[in-house]
């Protein structure tokens, strides 16, 4: 006749079990996390290179400068949103904007570096002083950015946290007529690293990290 488990043996199983989904748990999520990141922003910067083709395709120019959205100085703080948003609007499946200007659209205040601290730059300068949008697949973009930073920021969540600089938000710049990750044209691990640290870095070279890496958030 076959012993069957005690009670006592059945809890530590349990307990062993227990302990070791506590450990890797924390890593299956995290490692997910970062994947779905990096597939957003793939997808992100497909969509807002593919709109920008389309404008300049309609137009027939060969760059950014040469659109007509220009003349809604798109590059000014606090420029005309309601000439730029119909404009975007015509390219783009954008829910929401903020053309209204609105305190409620983002969280400004709350945008973090990769490092923790808080970013006033991105979030409450060109996010919020610049016009930005979210589209249907929950996409934030900011086309033209704080003069200094970038072209474009990405936040590929949205509105969602962590809202932070190297996990969510990326930064793109103008490439010829194409949006590439800042940094992407001179990424090596030597001279770009303290652009994408955990430890002393903003943030703003990470879209470049990722894709040298192979399109992985190694860090």
């Amino acid at each position: 006749m076959k012993r069957g488990f005690t009670l006592a043996e059945v809890l530590i199983t349990l307990g062993i079990i227990g302990v070791v989904a506590a450990l890797t748990l924390p890593s299956l999520i995290d490692n997910y996390k970062k994947q779905e990141y990096v597939a957003r922003l793939q997808k992100g910067i497909s969509i807002l290179n593919n709109g920008y083709r389309l404008m300049m395709a309609d137009e027939e120019v060969n760059d950014f400068d040469q659109l007509e959205l220009q003349k809604c100085n798109p590059t000014v703080i606090s420029s005309d949103f309601s000439c730029i948003s119909p404009y975007f609007k015509k390219y783009f499946n954008i829910v929401e904007d903020n053309a209204d200007q609105s305190d409620d659209f983002y969280p400004y205040f709350d945008v973090l570096t990769l490092k923790g601290s808080k970013n006033g730059l991105i979030g409450s300068l060109a996010i919020k002083l610049y016009y930005s949008f979210i589209t249907g697949d929950g996409i934030l973009f900011t086309p033209i950015s704080y003069a200094g930073i970038g072209d474009a920021i990405i936040d590929v969540n949205g509105k969602r946290k962590p809202n932070q600089v190297g996990r969510d938000i990326f930064v793109l710049v103008n490439n010829n007529g194409t949006f590439v990750p800042q940094g992407s044209q001179t990424w090596d691990d030597s001279s770009s690293n303290d652009y994408c640290d955990t430890k002393s870095g903003v943030g703003y070279g990470c879209a470049a990290r990722i894709v040298a890496k192979g399109w992985k958030m190694d860090y």
